[in-house]
C-alpha cells in the first residue's frame, strides 16, 4: 500500500468519525447516515482497487474510473447544496415564526394587555 492510501484512508476514517460524534448527527435521518456510511466504504474501496472504480466505469459506460467519480461527486455536491438551502429555508421561517411570537408577547407585556383577555373574553368575569 501506498503512502496516498494511507492519508486518504485515514481522511475518510477521521471525516466519519467527526460527522457520527458531531452534537447534530442525531438530527439526520437514518437514510442521510446509511448513505454517508455507503460512501465513506465507496471511498475506501476505490483507494484501495481503483482500477476496480474503472471496471465499474465500464460497465455504466463510462470511460474511465476518475471520469465516474468526478461525476459522482457533481451529484454529491448538488444533493448537497440543494439539502442545505433547503435546511436554511425552514431555519428562516422557523427564526420568522419566532420573531414574530416574541415581538407580540413583549407588545403585550409593554402595554401590560393580558393576553388571555384577547383569546377568551368570559374569563376576565372574576
Amino acid at each position: 500500500m501506498i503512502i496516498v492510501q494511507f492519508l486518504l484512508i485515514g481522511a475518510f476514517l477521521f471525516l466519519f468519525y467527526v460527522a457520527i460524534r458531531s452534537r447534530t448527527a442525531h438530527s439526520v435521518s437514518a437514510s442521510k447516515k446509511l448513505l454517508f456510511v455507503l460512501l465513506m466504504a465507496v471511498l475506501v474501496v476505490a483507494v484501495l482497487a481503483p482500477d476496480l472504480v474503472t471496471v465499474v466505469a465500464n460497465l455504466v459506460g463510462v470511460g474511465r474510473g476518475t471520469d465516474l467519480v468526478l461525476y459522482l461527486m457533481a451529484v454529491s455536491f448538488g444533493f448537497y447544496v440543494v439539502n442545505d438551502y433547503l435546511r436554511g429555508q425552514d431555519n428562516r421561517q422557523q427564526l420568522h415564526r419566532l420573531a414574530r411570537r416574541i415581538a407580540v408577547l413583549e407588545a403585550l407585556e409593554r402595554y401590560h394587555i393580558d393576553h388571555r383577555d384577547e383569546a377568551d373574553p368570559e374569563a376576565s368575569d372574576d
